[in-house]
């Protein structure tokens, strides 16, 4: 049995070699294909310093531009597909795996299953726990409310089972069968960055439901709330994206929406759509700063996402003032 497990980095290097760390030192040994998304914090030459490249079980690409997670798991997939790997085990480089994370999973594969996947906990394995919003690594879909979000929570239960049939995993730590990316395909590399992992296991789900295992985990050291920052108007307050992150802000939106519109059921993900569209636009006019902007971005995020139109390249341009 052949596995290919895929780590996609940018300017993240401390973060990856923990990662990296965590996966030579798996009871079950894979290649580990590491994506480099055309980092500048020196990654090349550290990873190589610190002799990484010297194990047999590392390969490392380094990309010739930025693609974003999802070109980056994209590139990913279609090399384990190409080289006739058996299963491809994905995960972002701030994630970090138990040690017996990937035999556990594989102890439990099935083939009425589309994908297996641990537990996920926010944090480090000093400091975590489980993420039961909506927003989390883990969860099911709800085809008629699909904004904000399309997944729903997990109730608490859910991790307290042995295994649990999910519907949705993010690119954080699910294992997926080659068979199942044959039949589906590859993430789409053209969503750069969010919402990529949430399209993939739309389509898994055609295929069958996600295999949950509680019994191992994987760490998730994210850190979204760096993004933003409090601003008030008035006696109200609230948490609003920062300046510097926005860009992120227009491809989160953008593809939310464009999936809501492809995947989603009802009239219901229309009205959602034009209430969030509004609501952007009040937020802006009342807490933010840079508001001509700040519409440009919320305006070009949402009407993207409803045309389907994808310019990764968008957000650069606006800031230009093209």
């Amino acid at each position: 049995m052949r596995i290919c497990t895929v780590v996609v980095t940018f300017n993240r290097y401390q973060l990856l070699t923990e990662c990296l760390d965590a996966l030579l030192e798996q009871t079950l040994k894979t290649d580990i294909l590491v994506v480099d998304n055309a980092s500048t914090d020196g990654t090349p030459n550290k990873i190589e310093e610190d002799g990484y490249l010297n194990s047999e079980y590392i390969i490392y690409k380094r990309l010739e531009k930025n693609l974003g997670g999802a070109g980056g798991f994209h590139y990913g997939v279609k090399y384990a597909l190409e080289n006739n790997y058996d299963y491809v085990w994905l995960m972002d480089d701030d994630a970090e795996p138990e040690t017996n994370c990937l035999e556990v999973l594989l102890k439990n594969t099935d083939s009425q299953y589309s994908g297996y996947a641990p537990k996920t906990l926010i944090g480090t394995k000093e400091k975590n726990e489980i993420s039961l919003s909506g927003y989390g690594h883990r969860g099911f879909f709800d085809y008629e409310n699909c904004l904000p979000s399309f997944s729903r929570p997990m109730p608490k239960e859910s991790y307290e089972k042995e295994t649990c049939e999910i519907e949705m995993a993010s690119f954080v730590g699910i294992l997926v069968p080659m068979s199942s990316v044959k039949k589906i395909g590859l993430p789409e590399n053209k969503f750069f960055i969010h919402h990529d992992d949430m399209e993939y296991s739309l389509r898994l789900m055609t295929l069958g439901k996600i295999l949950m295992v509680n019994s191992v985990s994987i760490y998730h050291k994210e850190k979204r709330a760096e993004e933003k920052c409090e601003k008030s108007f008035l006696i109200f307050k609230k948490n609003r994206i920062r300046f510097d992150k926005l860009w992120l802000k227009y491809f989160g939106l953008r593809n939310s929406i464009y999936i809501a519109f492809k995947y989603g059921k009802g009239l219901k993900k229309y009205f959602s759509a034009v209430n969030i569209y509004l609501t952007l636009i009040k937020d802006i006019i009342l807490y933010d700063d840079n508001k001509w902007i700040r519409i440009k971005f919320a305006s070009n995020s949402f009407f993207d996402g409803v045309r389907g139109h994808f310019d990764n390249d968008k957000p650069a341009k606006i800031l230009k003032g093209e």
